[in-house]
């Protein structure tokens, strides 16, 4: 386990060395959809930390939490209508708040995704859902799930299985981060990472761009 942390690690941090530094572009839809990515980011690392410290239940709920950021990412991008984007771009205050407040919940974010986003896109997003989503809605909501395991114990493979799925997301979250760039040199990132990593990433991932 240790070693397949370290090498999620290693992973993270060279999306991390990719995506630093690097300006969204055009304005401020791209701008703000590259914050949920690393938001997104954040999450996966959270949930191998909790990992580390044998906080099993909390880690894979963080999942949730990734997926989610990164969904917010991508209907930032392509489906969002301007005055949303600008709402979220705004300074928060309790107007903005109340504003934020009226934005589509997760369920209508992807059937607009679905609807306005190109397909490998809307593809990644849907085929993780349909694999993970009643598992990962168990444990933010205190389910058959974590409190079965939280009983009985986590199978080590289990866990193993949840980094492979953060990691995964992690890999989506660089797809779209590259492509919030708009830079042509970092045409091929993708497929060379998810080469150079592949024994800590979940089968084949589609891919956004080459």
């Amino acid at each position: 386990m240790e070693d397949f942390l370290n090498r999620s690690d290693e992973l993270h941090i060279e999306i991390l060395h990719l995506l630093k530094g690097v300006t969204p572009f055009p304005g401020t839809r791209h701008e703000v959809a590259m914050v949920a990515c690393g938001m997104a980011l954040e999450h996966a690392l959270s949930l191998r930390l909790l990992v580390r410290t044998q906080c099993y239940t909390s880690a894979l709920a963080m999942m949730r939490l990734q997926y989610e950021a990164l969904t917010r990412a991508v209907w930032l991008l392509y489906a969002a209508k301007d005055q949303q984007v600008e709402t979220l771009a705004a300074s928060l205050t309790l107007e903005v708040e109340h504003s934020a407040n009226k934005l589509p919940m997760f369920s209508q974010m992807l059937h607009e995704i679905v609807e306005r986003a190109p397909l490998q896109a809307s593809s990644m997003l849907m085929n993780f859902k349909d694999v993970n989503y009643h598992a990962m809605n168990s444990f933010v909501h205190s389910g058959i799930h974590p409190l079965r395991r939280h009983s009985e114990g986590y199978p080590p493979e289990l866990i193993q299985s949840g980094i492979q799925n953060s990691n995964g997301l992690n890999v989506m979250t660089l797809q779209l981060g590259v492509i919030l760039t708009g830079d042509p040199s970092l045409s091929g990132t993708v497929r060379a990472v998810q080469e150079k990593h592949h024994q800590v990433l979940p089968g084949l991932i589609p891919h956004v761009i080459d």
